[in-house]
Formats: structure tokens, sequence, C-alpha cells
């Protein structure tokens, strides 16, 4: 009786071991925050425009080549959704319509009046100027991380940093370009 009581469980510890295994190949995490090729994001977000403040919480999904970004305001109500596809196309959703076209922040202005330079931003968000246009950027003088990027007419301010697979990424930060503000906590990271 004892040793079909062992077998048994040597059995299940066998079947469980096999059950847990990783599948495919292990990604091994980028060894600079230049060198994210794809990461995901979520918090809490402020938004204010000349008329209209919003708030309610976000998430984006980013990798080289589509975007999936999301804010939903509080209890649900409100959501906003801008997507850009394999083939460029960006979709915004809000209330009950649906606009299509291939630039993200023009389609903001032209449906919300938000100002919000989408392509930038996704550097920003990572503590890095956009490659394409010249910016200013002040350093902390012991950690080395930004402060401030000034770039494009816009002021982006780090308040905290989190440690993420090694890399140091914002954690709250706030983009302006007066009347426009963006505020961002981000409370969670996952990065390739």
């Amino acid at each position: 009786m004892n040793y079909r009581l062992l077998s048994l469980f040597a059995l299940t510890i066998l079947i469980s071991a096999c059950s847990s295994r990783p599948t495919g190949p292990v990604i091994p995490p980028p060894d600079s925050v230049a060198a994210i090729s794809k990461w995901e994001t979520s918090g809490r977000v402020g938004i204010r425009t000349k008329e209209d403040a919003v708030s309610g919480n976000f998430n984006w999904q980013k990798d080289p080549k589509t975007f999936a970004l999301s804010i939903v305001g509080p209890f649900g109500q409100g959501a906003t959704k801008l997507d850009k596809n394999q083939d460029g196309v960006v979709t915004l959703a809000y209330e009950d319509t649906v606009v299509t076209g291939t630039d993200p922040a023009t389609l903001l202005q032209q449906e919300l009046g938000w100002e919000f330079p989408v392509e930038q931003v996704t550097y920003w968000i990572r503590g890095l100027a956009a490659p394409n246009s010249p910016s200013r950027i002040s350093q902390d003088p012991i950690s080395k991380l930004p402060n401030t990027i000034q770039q494009d007419g816009w002021l982006i301010t780090y308040n905290n940093f989190t440690k993420i697979d090694g890399l140091s990424l914002p954690q709250r930060m706030q983009v302006s370009n007066p009347p426009f503000r963006v505020n961002l906590i981000i409370n969670q990271w996952t990065i390739q």
C-alpha cells in the first residue's frame, strides 16, 4: 500500500514538474532603456486642455510597429482608445465614434481637442528624448537620470523613477505645453 502511494506521489510530482516548465525561448531583458523594443505600462492619467480636465486609468502597449492606448474614466466611464496596426492605420474610438487616419496626434487634436504628441511620448515615457528633433535635457547630478526634457515646445518633468529588470524607468511624470498638460503615475511596467 505504501509503495502505491509513494509511486502515485512521485508520478504527481513528475507531471506537475513537466507542466510548469516554460515553453519557447527565454527572452533576456534589454540591457538599456533605449534597447526596449516592446513594453506595456499602466497607471493613472490626468489630462488638462483649454476647456476640459479628464482623469482616469490608462494602459499602453507598444511594440516597434503597433500600439494600443486606452484611457478609461472613473467607474469605467468615458473610454477612449487609440490604436495603430501593422499597416500604420491609426484608429481612435470614443463614445459612439470611431475614426481612422495615419497620425495619432492629428486625430486626437481634430476629434477631442487634445494636443498630445504620441510619437514623442513613446520616448519620453521611457525617460528618453525623441531622436528626430533637437532637445535639451537636464539630469540629476548623482543618478544621471533626466529631471526634465525640453523638446518640440513641450516640457517633460520627471518626479520619480522605478527599477524594472535593472533599468530605471519613470514612475511619475508630467508632459506640458500650456494650456495642455498630462500627468502620468505609472503603476506597472513590463518590458522586453
